[in-house]
């Protein structure tokens, strides 16, 4: 996979990522393992993105915003696909 200009930014979790994290049963090790094994980035909109993966074998998203003033890659949200 072609990974963005931004990819290899410090990441930096939202509080309402993390509340979501929680919430869900994933760590920030998990999101980081996620991350490494993205499969697909695609731009959503307006700088929003959604990467594609899989924990525990099951598929997943990620939401991230690259934060281009910042050079940060922030992580918005993270679910398991059902």
């Amino acid at each position: 996979m072609d990974r963005p200009s931004w990819w290899d930014w410090e990441l930096e979790f939202s509080s309402h990522a993390i509340k979501r994290m929680l919430e869900r049963g994933f760590s920030e090790s998990d999101v980081r393992a996620m991350l490494e094994d993205a499969t697909v980035v695609v731009e959503q909109s307006h700088g929003t993105f959604v990467v594609a993966s899989f924990h525990l074998r099951r598929p997943c998203e990620i939401i991230v915003v690259p934060d281009r003033k910042e050079q940060r890659m922030v992580v918005v949200s993270v679910y398991l696909l059902s």
